[in-house]
């Protein structure tokens, strides 16, 4: 951290011409050889960047109108549109059936609202196509811009008019990472939902970190300089209701084996936190469930537990997985005959922790979040956990002295003067053991259940011994006066 903004280390920041096209994946380095080199052309970017947005705007001064969801909904759902692919695997009430089954609380977004009804049924919400279309403005003239902000508008008038009041649906899908020169057309669908369809979600997923920038070998995806940019430009523009962002990068670096690669997803997830935090909005994360990668190797419940317990470590407020159906990969959920795979036994255990946990922290706030010390991330949070150690295994084969990666979050009580800490355990392939003292002014410790969600007494005795974290899972646990 810097002057309270996390700032990611010169190579993340500067690695351009890095396509995060489904149909494929380019990892690019900027070759510089000199860090005063980078140090130098970083500052130019931070001083190009902030020219583009506000720096000192805050959520009252843009208006802003945060998501609010009941506190018994998690939002957790499979990132696939059924109108589009659904029904090549399954019927799409089949399909609906099986993501209940899954410990899915929404289903993959839905095209029809005749499908509203099969989702009611099954205790599902859902999130309808809102059927509008962006559009780049840079070479359009300001009447062809205004001509197409009217269309969108009446678009999403008729579209919304017959769910607007139904509870089943929490909002309308509007696109998937767009680039800032999409944010004038998502602003005035953004703002149509919210005049046609009050309380209502104006959906919209954004590109992760490693997505290309101004300057790269490649046409801009972001359409701006850096992350922070975009991400800063996007609140102020479309002035959205909540965040949502994807990261791949646990599977892309082989469960962490490649940490060059895999600290992007903690890059990624400081940084939406962050600004997150800034404008009080909410933020979910999608990550991968299946193998986009044609070499990666299947997911496993460590992949999908790291994923998942990282996201709620730093605060988020939903969880989304790519995807449901393979569309072309494979190792996903339901596979190319519509059967149940594997992956679907996994993802759905690991739904039931982090709806279980989900729910748990809806009555807490995100105050700190840190790794084992690794290159420039921000370092562990001591306020909770004091004196923090974790060790593998004496009868493991880890090198002496190894030290093992975890993360922490730190949360605080929002009605109350208790306070919590979710450790995880970033290591794949071990479990690992931590060990902390009792927090000043604490006295009791409680674990919360990643089963029901519920907060048990820890006996002292446990507290001596430590407690042993599953690999890619997390502890939640929790201090009290």
């Amino acid at each position: 951290m810097k002057n309270g903004r996390w700032k990611r280390g010169a190579s993340a920041a500067l690695t351009l011409g890095l396509g995060v096209g489904l149909a494929g994946f380019a990892w690019a380095q900027d070759g510089r050889n000199s860090q005063d080199e980078a140090a130098g052309e970083a500052a130019q970017v931070a001083q190009d960047e902030a020219s583009t947005y506000d720096p000192n705007a805050t959520a009252e001064s843009l208006g802003l109108e945060p998501l609010v969801l009941p506190d018994d909904f998690f939002p957790l759902f499979p990132w696939d549109h059924l109108a589009h692919w659904g029904a090549e695997y399954q019927p799409i009430p089949e399909g609906l059936a099986g993501m209940a089954e899954c410990g899915f609380t929404m289903s993959a977004f839905i095209g029809n609202v005749e499908d509203v009804e099969v989702c009611r049924k099954l205790g599902l919400k859902c999130i309808l196509e809102a059927n509008v279309e962006r559009f780049d403005d840079r070479p359009l003239s300001e009447e062809e811009i205004n001509a197409k902000l009217a269309e969108i508008d009446a678009k999403i008038k008729e579209r919304v008019e017959s769910t607007k009041n139904d509870p089943t649906v929490l909002g309308y899908s509007i696109t998937d990472e767009p680039g800032a020169y999409h944010f004038r057309s998502l602003a005035a669908a953004v703002a149509a939902i919210k005049k046609y369809a009050p309380g209502k979600l104006a959906y919209i997923n954004l590109y992760p970190g490693y997505a290309s920038t101004i300057g790269a070998d490649v046409d801009s995806q972001m359409g701006t300089r850096s992350y922070r940019e975009y991400l800063e430009r996007y609140v102020q523009e479309v002035k959205p209701q909540f965040i949502s962002y994807d990261n791949y990068m646990i599977e892309y670096s082989e469960d962490l084996r490649d940490w060059k690669r895999g600290r992007s997803h903690f890059d990624d997830l400081f940084e939406v936190r962050e600004v997150a935090q800034k404008y009080g909005l909410p933020f979910w994360y999608i990550g991968s469930s299946l193998c986009i990668m044609k070499d990666s190797s299947p997911p496993t419940p460590a992949r999908y537990a790291c994923q998942a317990y990282t996201a709620l470590a730093a605060g988020a407020e939903g969880l989304t997985w790519f995807l449901y159906y393979p569309l072309g990969w494979h190792s996903s959920p339901i596979d190319k005959n519509g059967n149940k795979t594997l992956s679907w036994t996994y993802m759905r255990e690991i739904n039931t922790q982090a709806k279980a946990l989900g729910l748990y922290l809806k009555g807490w706030r995100s105050t700190a979040v840190g790794i084992t010390e690794t290159d420039d991330l921000p370092p562990l949070p001591t306020s909770v956990l004091p004196n923090l150690t974790a060790a593998f295994s004496s009868q493991g084969v880890y090198s002496q002295g190894e030290t093992p990666k975890i993360m922490v979050g730190e949360f605080v009580q929002k009605n109350g003067d208790s306070v919590a800490a979710l450790a995880v355990n970033l290591n794949f392939g071990t479990s690992v053991k931590v060990k902390f003292a009792k927090p000043n002014g604490f006295s009791t410790l409680k674990i919360v259940s990643p089963v029901d969600g519920v907060a048990r007494p820890v006996a002292e005795a446990e507290l001596e011994a430590g407690f042993w974290i599953l690999p890619g899972h997390g502890t939640l646990f929790v201090w009290e006066k």
